[in-house]
């Protein structure tokens, strides 16, 4: 009996010819998704200029200087569209921060966040008294909280590390990127020269940071700064107490302070060189530049007291005997009876 031979199964019924006819259908899908959505806007109402901060996938539009912290969520047309564009493209957003002079078409918005083609940020470090305070503002400048930038700054071995100054850097950086980036900047900074400059003066670079920032809290007129510093330099060099105003202040706490009474200085507290010889621990604030640079050009001379004018000019008068120290402390005292200030 001669065998029938089983009909062929029709090329269409066929597993691999169906899978291969949906992965087409929905690749047309995705090409007639990708053609409907390309040119749809992204941007705000108003079409003017902004930025977007882009976190896991999730966009945040805000205006080109508005701080992160603060920043509002716009009503921003074309997100929505942009997602399913992503999605059609199998692309992925890339965190940062994006620029844009106004609306863009979906594909161009796409594209460009896709390649993580993004904007640096400038994380301004103000000269400041404490590392939570200037955590408090740069938290708002990068993708961090201040409580992690403070944790990571505040450590003894990096604040003198931080340098006034302004650095550019990615959005998306963590309060890790920026303790490296302070600390590779600082290394950099203190150069063979300028260390020399230091040892020169009997101290570390660490120290002349730590005395830069007692004499920037004890002057606000840079002119003066070298004089200030040789001052200190001269005490530390014959073994005196520094008796720094400024550093009774910052071991109390309280830098509100114009009149230095007993109770004061006879406070327990590192800081406080009216107790404690040379130089404090830590820097008593974040010194600018300028104050670290008249440390190393210190000025040669007597003087081994100071004490602020009393016209409020906020400089001082010197003087090499303790009796004619007293005599402008005196003159400052009365002054400041006069103006009734008593704290």
């Amino acid at each position: 009996m001669t065998e029938v031979p089983t009909p062929a199964r029709p090329l269409w019924r066929r597993p691999w010819f169906i899978a291969v006819a949906a992965a087409a259908l929905l690749g047309a899908s995705a090409v007639g998704i990708a053609a409907t959505l390309a040119y749809t806007p992204v941007g705000p109402a108003d079409g003017g200029p902004w930025c977007l901060h882009v976190t896991d996938g999730e966009f945040t539009a805000l205006t080109p200087d508005e701080p992160a912290c603060r920043a509002s969520a716009q009503d921003v047309a074309g997100f929505r569209a942009a997602h399913r564009l992503f999605a059609a493209l199998d692309r992925t957003p890339e965190d940062g921060r994006y620029c844009f002079d106004g609306p863009v078409g979906a594909l161009e918005f796409v594209r460009r966040v896709s390649r993580g083609d993004r904007e640096e940020v400038a994380v301004v470090v103000r000269s400041v008294r404490l590392p939570q305070d200037l955590a408090g503002e740069l938290a708002c400048r990068i993708r961090t909280d201040s409580a992690a930038l403070a944790a990571v700054l505040a450590v003894d071995s990096m604040v003198w590390r931080i340098r006034p100054d302004t650095y550019r850097m990615w959005w998306e950086s963590d309060a890790a990127a920026l303790r490296d980036r302070l600390y590779a900047e600082s290394v950099a900074w203190w150069t063979p020269e300028r260390t020399a400059a230091a040892a020169a003066q009997g101290l570390t670079p660490q120290q002349a940071v730590v005395l830069a920032s007692i004499v920037q809290e004890e002057t606000a007129e840079t002119a003066e700064a070298a004089a200030v510093a040789g001052l200190y330099l001269n005490r530390l060099r014959k073994g005196m107490l520094l008796q720094a105003d400024p550093t009774v202040k910052f071991a109390v706490g309280d830098f509100s302070l114009r009149r230095v009474l007993d109770r004061h200085v006879a406070v327990d507290n590192p800081y406080n060189t009216y107790k404690y010889p040379g130089l404090p621990p830590g820097p008593i604030r974040i010194p600018e530049t300028v104050y670290v640079e008249a440390v190393l050009a210190a000025e040669s001379h007597e003087f081994l007291f100071m004490c602020a004018r009393p016209d409020d000019s906020g400089r001082h008068d010197f003087a090499v005997s303790y009796d004619e120290h007293l005599r402008n402390a005196a003159a400052y005292q009365r002054w400041l009876n006069q103006l009734r200030i008593f704290r």
